[in-house]
């Protein structure tokens, strides 16, 4: 499992969504579900898992692989480089 912490807090299941729908492409597939997760799918035996947590002064997104563990690991690695490059989340 992925962790990646960025300096803006509040972030929001739909702003995650958004986000990696812009940064993956349209080689995923990404939307949310009723936990409060973003799913982003990239094949029918490869997805990743994004949980949303807070903490004082900023968010950290949890990533793992959903599906088939060789593929998912990479498509976990993928989705977290993602959330990590991504000027959205720098503080405002």
């Amino acid at each position: 499992m992925a962790k990646v912490r960025v300096p803006r807090k509040g972030v929001t299941q739909a702003e995650v969504a958004t986000v990696l729908s812009r940064r993956l492409g349209t080689e995923f597939q990404v939307g949310g579900d009723e936990h409060g997760e973003v799913i982003a799918r990239r094949s029918a035996l490869s997805a990743a898992v994004v949980r949303i947590s807070s903490v004082p002064g900023a968010t950290v997104f949890r990533v793992h692989g959903l599906g088939m563990p060789i593929v998912s690991l990479g498509t976990a690695r993928i989705v977290a480089e993602a959330l990590r490059r991504s000027p959205e989340f720098r503080s405002l």
